[in-house]
């Protein structure tokens, strides 16, 4: 029924329109109503109606343009972001070809240094816990020629020695360790004394200097070397600098500390060298 209602609402609705149209042509060709009349009330009521359109056109069309303004800027957003990634990922890598390249520059003037000595090179795999290298794990064994006893060294000097092999690996006691002690002498009077390791006195990056006798003049910053009347260690091999030194209560001897030429935070690569001087091999 209620289809039926509007249906016949929607008839009586067309035929008063119809009626209207008509109406105003009649008028219009008799004159009873002019052209402009009509055409200014359409204006009146349509150019309003347009503006209105025109407006919401503009806005939408704003509304489009920043939506694909905005996708645009996210696109070339995450490009550059991509970019930028990649740039930084290729500035680390070269960082670190630029920091590798200085440890086998380094390690090529220290095989250069001791070229009387027949070496293996080899790298760090482990290390006991800790921020110091006092004793670490190498990839290098009996298969290479190692030996418990043979000296260590890497940029800078001496790292300590072989304490333990097996065939593709060794352990090294480095210097700085609390069960360490070096037979060494002052670079330039060839003066013998004492250098110990101690864990507590690396964390000032020190070690221990004693028993060096009371009338030998020592300055800082004086090289200090193995001595050659070590037991173990080859003579020669650079162990650090005096730090400063005192004379004991004993007036027979002095003391003082040393600053090691070995970074013991940051050991990766090292020489062993392939003699042992205990047994002249």
């Amino acid at each position: 029924m209620k289809r039926k209602g509007a249906h016949t609402k929607s008839r009586y609705l067309l035929i008063v329109l119809t009626i209207v149209c008509l109406s105003l042509i009649t008028l219009t060709v008799n004159q009873f109503v002019s052209i402009d009349g009509i055409r200014n009330a359409a204006g009146t009521l349509i150019v309003p109606l347009q503006t209105g359109i025109n407006r919401v056109g503009d806005w939408l069309n704003s509304r489009t343009d920043g939506y694909i303004s905005a996708v645009r800027l996210a696109r070339e957003n995450e490009e550059l972001r991509q970019k930028v990634d990649y740039l930084e990922e290729q500035n680390t890598i070269l960082s670190e070809n630029a920091d590798e390249l200085a440890r086998l520059r380094d390690l090529y003037k220290l095989d250069q240094d001791y070229s009387a000595y027949d070496k293996v090179a080899a790298s760090v795999i482990a290390k006991d816990p800790g921020n110091w290298y006092n004793t670490f794990t190498i990839n290098k064994g009996t298969n290479d020629g190692i030996a418990v006893d043979m000296n260590v060294i890497t940029t800078g000097g001496l790292v300590g020695l072989v304490t333990k092999v097996g065939t593709n690996w060794a352990q090294v006691r480095t210097i700085i360790d609390d069960n360490s002690n070096v037979s060494a002498m002052l670079m330039t009077t060839n003066a013998n004394c004492i250098i110990s390791g101690d864990l507590s006195l690396i964390n000032e990056g020190k070690l221990s200097l004693s028993e060096l006798r009371s009338e030998i003049v020592a300055s800082p910053g004086e090289k200090v070397v193995t001595s050659n009347i070590s037991s173990k260690y080859l003579p020669g091999i650079l162990i650090g600098y005096i730090d400063t030194i005192s004379d004991d209560t004993n007036h027979l001897t002095k003391t003082g500390y040393l600053i090691p030429a070995v970074d013991f935070e940051d050991i990766r690569n090292v020489f062993v060298i392939l003699k042992v001087k205990e047994t002249g091999n």
